[in-house]
């Protein structure tokens, strides 16, 4: 099994539990930080059990943090791998603060995978179907589709509207593609009014976690490149409670 299989294979485990919970109405227990039990038991039935380490020290930053860590062959080679993880909400995921705590992992990420060879890093992001777009994909996205006093979508024939053709829109489509191995550069030396408050806020944060040798200098010298592995198709909306939706990025270092 190569990378890309095991993790749409993750990808799809999380979206049939978020689907369940949604069935269910249990979407209360759904945050950041629940979301990372079940991809850990999909990675349970995989990988060795003690090479599964949840929020671990990032071993190339100081009091610093990724959400979850294993190690796994992939093609006869033994890759350490992370991934972090966000719940998309609508009033939350698209303001300034957690633009911020999304490009921090982006940055965490690219660290990683660029500070020693066979390292493997992911970006996930899921939610509701509604809030996935409407705060991630494509902020300031209407439509006439409104959430009636359940808290739950109105049903939409499919044949009015085609959610798979929303077009991205806003401050992550400068961070993420949302084809199928759509890869983009992230230029952290951009000048955008925009952008570089946020590019900056990390260098702020992270300045006295940096390990000795790592300055901001060597850190722009190779910007983040991120590609789409799986994004789960979405729904209709008809007969389906709050379809969910999850998305997952590699993230690298430009060579």
């Amino acid at each position: 099994m190569n990378s890309d299989i095991f993790i749409i294979h993750a990808g799809t485990a999380l979206h049939s539990w978020l689907n369940y919970i949604s069935s269910v109405q249990r979407e209360y227990i759904l945050a950041e930080n629940s979301i990372k039990y079940p991809v850990s038991e999909y990675l349970g039935t995989q990988v060795d059990l003690g090479k599964i380490y949840l929020d671990r020290e990032h071993p190339d930053l100081n009091d610093r943090y990724l959400d979850l860590r294993f190690c796994k062959n992939f093609e006869n080679i033994e890759f350490e791998c992370a991934i972090e993880f966000k719940f998309s909400r609508i009033d939350y995921t698209e303001q300034t603060k957690e633009k911020r705590r999304i490009f921090h992992d982006i940055m965490r990420l690219k660290m990683f995978v660029e500070n020693k060879a066979n390292r493997k890093g992911y970006f996930l992001i899921c939610g509701s179907q509604l809030n996935f777009i409407k705060s991630f994909q494509s902020i300031g996205w209407n439509d006439s589709d409104k959430i009636n006093n359940n808290g739950l979508p109105s049903e939409k024939p499919s044949t009015t509207f085609d959610y798979s053709k929303i077009e991205p829109k806003g401050t992550y489509t400068n961070w993420f593609k949302f084809n199928k191995d759509e890869k983009l550069e992230i230029d952290i030396s951009s000048t955008d009014s925009a952008l570089e408050p946020i590019y900056s806020n990390f260098f702020d944060e992270y300045d006295k976690n940096f390990k000795s040798g790592t300055t901001k200098s060597t850190i722009k010298q190779r910007n983040p490149i991120s590609r789409l592995v799986y994004i789960s198709e979405s729904s209709n909306l008809v007969d389906i409670p709050t379809p969910m939706k999850v998305g997952i990025w590699e993230i690298t270092a430009k060579s």
